[in-house]
């Protein structure tokens, strides 16, 4: 009974997730077919190879931590195509010196919340930088966004929503076998999370 709730449960938090994140990606879609812009198919293609992902691969609790890489990346290159150099200077790093399995879409709810907060309403350069290592038995990954200096600084309910629901995510996936760690200043927001393996 225990395991038939906890699943009924995941399931509920990953169908909450994954229109959450659709939405967010037709809307980047949208703007730029308003603009007539060259990259909307491009946009399209990348869209596609994540919707590819988020229906036919996330039903899993875990997934290996390649298939993840490859989602976190697509969605970077739909947000590069979105916005300007000049508008975004983004570094995603890796250190993979084990494969590990990791919960789908988990970390990419913070990744989108760094765009939406750190780029949306900048008016000059923003910076995120993201760290992804995936050791013996556990994954580390981080996140670091600069924060607009122009009063915009406001978390939306649509976030507080996301970042609800990963915490649940969390707690059902990785009970006591994870640390979150979110810090704010003034100038930057800064995530932290340490996942240990479920085998480990």
């Amino acid at each position: 009974m225990e395991e038939e709730k906890r699943s009924i449960e995941l399931k509920v938090l990953k169908n909450q997730l994954n229109p959450h994140f659709l939405f967010n990606t037709l809307n980047n879609l949208y703007a730029l077919t308003l603009k007539k812009d060259d990259k909307a198919p491009e946009v399209i293609a990348k869209l596609s190879e994540i919707l590819d992902f988020v229906l036919y691969r996330c039903n899993e609790d875990y997934v290996s931590i390649e298939k993840e890489i490859t989602l976190i990346e697509n969605y970077i290159a739909l947000e590069k195509l979105r916005y300007s150099e000049n508008r975004l200077d983004i570094l995603f790093t890796k250190d993979i010196q084990q494969s590990n399995k990791i919960s789908p879409l988990i970390i990419l709810t913070f990744i989108e919340n760094a765009f939406k907060h750190g780029v949306i309403n900048e008016t000059k350069k923003a910076t995120i930088r993201l760290n992804l290592e995936s050791r013996q038995k556990q994954i580390i990954f981080s996140i670091e966004n600069t924060k607009p200096q122009n009063g915009f600084n406001g978390i939306s309910d649509k976030s507080k929503i996301g970042l609800e629901n990963v915490t649940k995510q969390l707690d059902l996936l990785y009970p006591k076998k994870h640390q979150l760690e979110i810090e704010e200043t003034e100038g930057f927001y800064r995530v932290k999370l340490c996942l240990k393996n479920q085998n480990g």
